[in-house]
């Protein structure tokens, strides 16, 4: 019995050795078949042009060669558009009145939406506040406007309001707070800048953002025409009282967004030149790294130029002012306006501003219902021109070549005798005041 158990014992293990030669010629079969498709397909990487190129007729596969794929870096391109002073005096809201008592302004800006259709950053400065029939509605020298203007900014394609001027708190902090309710409730989607209604509102940073080029926008205004800020509010308005918190928004600004662009209420009324006061803010943004600064305040059209900061060659575009969108003044020059017009760009991690323009406007100041409007200077006409009230409007106490004391200067009254209102007096003006940048085409 033993021995038959080892006989059976010596049997098995003959069979387990007599296995290893099996699997090692079928290991060798394996890797010589492998070998063969790895020379077939090499041969056939090797010639894949020549069966590529082959008449596909004849049977042969046609193969297409894959092009390499490289990785750019994305070009991204922001159009910015803003026009300068909402001036809205009595003579400008009357024309929007409806015959059951509501508003409607759509007319005032009905000849620019081409321009501002084409834009994605449409910025308005708002220069009057927007507190509604309920406070009463007033021109100059305490505004209130309608809320409808808000409105017909909207439609026409505004998308950032600015509210930080010299007229923020005609109506004090009632004004303000029912500006910022109509815009959160009617508008909650539209940005307005310059006035808050919390401390921690006041120290958010509006960045636009379009495929990851992210754009800052800030508003300023040199004062509130000597009325108080509210104690209990000291945040509803943002001026630049505190240069060091302007710094410290602009470089916060910078930290969020590739771009910065400063909208100030600057300068001195009806004058044609920067102010010492609008220089000495230039030099603070020049050195602070602002990209854009977008001027208003002084209701007449004023200088742009380009600075370059000496530290590292950055570039720095400033409109000092846009002059009025549309008023009832009664001076010609006040009647010129501007819309400025920039294209910014950015490829991968860098930003510029690729171009810039100044398109003068002009305010044809007519009354009646829809009566007034702006319209490019470019499509206004010497039949329009000769329709537009400043014609007819009442002579200031002219007394001299240069100037008189309403503050009406030599561009108001090149010479004694009737108003000198014309298209080619107007595009005389822009290249007195602009220089270069205005082509007259």
């Amino acid at each position: 019995m033993d021995k038959q158990k080892k006989r059976y014992k010596l049997k098995k293990k003959k069979r387990q050795v007599n296995y290893v030669p099996a699997l090692i010629a079928l290991v060798l079969i394996l890797c010589v078949s492998i070998g063969v498709v790895v020379s077939a397909v090499s041969h056939s990487k090797k010639n894949k042009s020549d069966i590529a190129s082959s008449d596909n007729a004849s049977g042969n596969i046609e193969m297409t060669t894959v092009p390499e794929t490289t990785t750019s870096e994305p070009e991204v391109e922001i159009n910015v558009c803003m026009i300068g002073d909402m001036l809205i005096h009595e003579g400008v809201y009357k024309t929007g009145l409806e015959s059951d008592g509501s508003y409607n302004f759509d007319h005032l800006f009905a000849n620019i939406l081409p321009d501002l259709a084409a834009s994605d950053m449409n910025i308005v400065n708002q220069e009057t506040i927007l507190g509604g029939t309920e406070m009463g509605l007033g021109g100059y020298p305490a505004f209130n406007s309608p809320q409808e203007i808000g409105d017909a900014e909207v439609k026409a394609g505004f998308n950032i309001i600015l509210h930080a001027t010299n007229h923020t708190l005609d109506r004090g902090l009632s004004g303000v707070n029912n500006t910022i309710e109509f815009w959160k409730t009617k508008h909650p989607d539209t940005t307005y800048l310059g006035i808050h209604d919390s401390e921690e509102d006041a120290k958010n940073i509006y960045v636009y953002e379009k495929q990851g080029f992210k754009v800052a926008v800030l508003n300023y205004t040199y004062g509130t025409n000597g009325i108080a800020i509210p104690s209990s509010a000291p945040y509803c308005v943002d001026t630049f009282d505190d240069e060091a918190k302007v710094r410290d928004d602009i470089r916060r600004a910078h930290k969020l967004a590739d771009m910065v662009i400063v909208c100030p209420h600057w300068g001195t009324e009806y004058v044609y030149e920067s102010t010492s006061y609008q220089d000495q803010w230039t030099n603070v943004f020049l050195e602070e790294g602002v990209d854009v600064v977008l001027g208003t305040h002084p209701h007449v059209i004023e200088p742009v130029k380009e600075f370059t900061r000496e530290s590292d060659g950055h570039k720095m575009v400033v409109y000092y002012s846009l002059g009025n969108f549309v008023s009832n003044q009664d001076e010609i020059p006040r009647m010129i306006g501007g819309m400025a017009k920039l294209t910014l760009y950015k490829k991968g991690d860098n930003a510029s501003i690729k171009s810039y323009e100044f398109e003068p406007v002009v305010t044809h100041k007519r009354y009646g219902y829809k009566e007034i409007t702006t319209y490019k200077l470019s499509d206004y006409t010497p039949e329009l021109a000769s329709q537009n009230k400043i014609l007819s409007d009442p002579t200031c106490c002219y007394t001299g070549y240069f100037g008189c004391i309403c503050g009406a200067t030599l561009f108001d009254y090149p010479t004694h005798g009737p108003r000198n209102f014309s298209v080619d007096y107007c595009k005389q003006f822009c290249k007195a005041v602009l220089g270069d940048i205005y082509k007259d085409e």
